[in-house]
């Protein structure tokens, strides 16, 4: 397995590059992620080191996540685990949010760290041999919601799929708004016309006429054929556009004419084309909020939101956790060929007292990596590996814009406390739980003072 080690000190790489070479991994080592990406695009990496905090600044990660952000655009990008000396709740959430693998600090446990390493390799063999299988048609009954808030939802869902109206889907990032634009779409007199979907946030500002009305062969230097744009693959059916509060301003005024003439002309022609389209949109923004601010122009929110629905956090969905985790389980199981699993009662117990800060599309993850992973007859608390877990509220947040969030240390002590309490306090149970001997779960009871109270 090759890995990269990405860290500006020197020593820590030395360091890590001897550990790793011991037990018979290939390593590269680079000190900037400017010189990961040119690695990136000559040599296979399997999985990458990644420190979080380079020459800008000692503290925020912020270099670390927009190295993160960046990999996440790329196909079959390798696995991460982030290494930091200056580890927090917030930082370890951003991270896993952009697609780290694992967050471990500074200074590390040679084992624990040896440990990460081997769960992704085996990670990434499984995903190996699996990827012919992974790639086909997975045929599985649409999941019922259980919840009472969601099937409320749907039934006003239902009444309004019939139309044309325009519909504003909101809620937090991964909530599963694209659940419901399938829904929506199925349920229309548009069902048999085509669904196409558009993350705005991907469309970079010089290419949006192009993507959204096409273009004309020769109309820029890269265009050496003709294009068709979403207006017009979705025409007779659904358009759908993601993160639509991410539209620069100067194209708004463009994307709010077609909308109220239907007529459009390609980049580069002077014909003026038409498309009948229902469009459904989606945000995790405040529009309200950026119309007030001078960011979203009030007439196109007013174009877009005939119906607006706001879906709840997972985490106010507590009777679709399980259901919904087990029906994940049985769709990766079928992507994989494997055979699914069912979660034990711990895991369970685990899985409701998670905050979910990523919602269903962290829950979908964590999955299938506990599919994967487990090697037992059923997915216990350790397989799904929520080591951020804690019954508190969500991260606060100080009256600016600075995430004030509890120190690793804090969660780590949050749930030790959690599991001993839900093993009535016997020790050895709850070092099984964790993933801990006896005798590791002891001096950490020690460390935080909770020998006492055990």
């Amino acid at each position: 397995m090759a890995v990269l080690i990405v860290d500006d000190n020197p020593e820590v790489r030395l360091s890590a590059a001897f550990l790793l070479e011991d037990h018979g991994f290939e390593v590269f080592e680079a000190e900037h992620p400017d010189v990961a990406k040119q690695f990136l695009s000559c040599k296979q990496i399997e999985l990458i080191l990644l420190d979080m905090n380079f020459t800008r600044d000692t503290t925020s990660g912020n270099e670390g996540l927009a190295f993160l952000s960046w990999l996440k655009s790329l196909d079959g990008a390798p696995a991460v685990i982030c290494l930091t000396g200056w580890g927090s709740v917030t930082l370890a959430v951003e991270a896993m949010r952009l697609g780290a693998a694992d967050f471990i600090e500074k200074p590390w446990q040679n084992l624990q760290l040896l440990d990460a390493i081997r769960k992704q390799s085996k990670l990434s063999a499984l995903q190996t041999q699996q990827s012919v299988v992974a790639d086909t048609e997975v045929t599985l009954p649409a999941y019922t919601w259980r919840s009472e808030a969601m099937k409320t939802l749907f039934r006003k869902l239902e009444r309004i799929a019939v139309t044309d109206a325009s519909v504003l889907l909101c809620g937090e990032s991964g909530c599963g708004k694209s659940y419901l634009v399938d829904a929506l779409h199925s349920q229309s007199a548009r069902r048999d016309g085509s669904l196409i979907s558009v993350n705005m946030g991907a469309i970079p500002e010089s290419l949006f006429e192009s993507e959204m009305f096409g273009h004309t062969k020769g109309a820029f230097t890269d265009a050496k054929s003709q294009r068709s744009g979403r207006f017009e693959l979705a025409d007779g059916g659904t358009l759908f556009l993601d993160e639509v509060a991410t539209i620069p301003l100067t194209q708004q005024a463009k994307l709010l004419r077609v909308l109220e003439s239907g007529e459009y002309e390609r980049v580069g022609s002077s014909c003026t084309e038409r498309a009948d389209i229902r469009l459904i949109c989606a945000t995790n923004s405040d529009l309200e909020k950026a119309v007030a601010a001078g960011q979203f122009r009030s007439d196109l929110l007013y174009r877009i939101n005939t119906f607006t629905f706001e879906l709840p956090p997972l985490r106010a969905r507590l009777d679709d956790i399980v259901p919904l985790a087990n029906y994940l389980l049985a769709r990766h199981a079928a992507r994989y060929n494997l055979d699914t699993k069912a979660l034990d009662s711990e895991a369970q117990a685990a899985l409701l007292a998670y905050r979910w800060p990523g919602n269903i599309r962290e829950l979908s993850h964590v999955m299938e990596r506990a599919l994967l992973l487990s090697e037992g007859a059923q997915i216990g608390v350790v397989d799904c590996q929520l080591r951020l877990s804690s019954p508190e509220p969500e991260l606060s947040y100080n009256e600016g814009a600075h995430p004030s969030g509890r120190t690793l240390a804090e969660v780590e002590k949050t749930l030790i406390e959690q599991t001993l309490a839900l093993h009535q306090g016997q020790v050895s149970e709850a070092a099984r739980a964790l993933g801990l001997t006896k005798s590791s779960l002891y001096r950490r009871l020690d460390k935080y003072g909770l020998r006492n109270e055990s």
